[in-house]
């Protein structure tokens, strides 16, 4: 992850975006499918950039949570993804996950929110911290979070 950054921020893309966003701050990393890094700006909005092959950049994206934002500062992260999903692994032995999202953010301390569907569709949720103590979960039937139509 840490490697990654570094090459976002030393990417001419970035810097480009940087130079007219000063006051814009790292607030997540997002790792679905390609890893992203978003950036609260002053205006209420967000901007993205998605590493793949090249560094693909989306401005100005609305916000979905309106919770207050802090600084990520990725430097100091002392849980890596592969240490939280052993936990997780570990915790859930039995389970078969086929999709993943994992988002590391600063809501008032860095944690990562855990997103895990399985092959039975069911969901986890799980907040860890950076000690690695799980502070959220749950896990439950995909259709419990769905709205029924009528």
């Amino acid at each position: 992850m840490l490697e990654l950054y570094k090459k976002l921020i030393s990417s001419k893309i970035f810097k480009d975006w940087k130079s007219r966003n000063k006051d814009s701050f790292l607030c997540s990393f997002v790792l679905i499918d390609n890893p992203q890094f978003d950036f609260y700006n002053k205006n209420d909005t967000m901007t993205s950039f998605i590493i793949d092959k090249e560094i693909e950049i989306n401005e100005d994206e609305e916000i979905f949570n309106k919770s207050k934002l802090l600084p990520l500062d990725i430097e100091n992260i002392k849980s890596t993804k592969e240490e939280i999903l052993k936990i997780v692994k570990q915790k859930y032995q039995d389970e078969k996950f086929i999709k993943r999202i994992l988002i590391l953010q600063n809501p008032k301390e860095p944690v990562w929110n855990i997103t895990l569907i399985t092959k039975s569709l069911k969901l986890l949720n799980m907040q860890i911290d950076m000690n690695k103590k799980i502070l959220s979960e749950r896990f439950e039937p995909l259709t419990n979070f769905m709205k029924r139509v009528k």
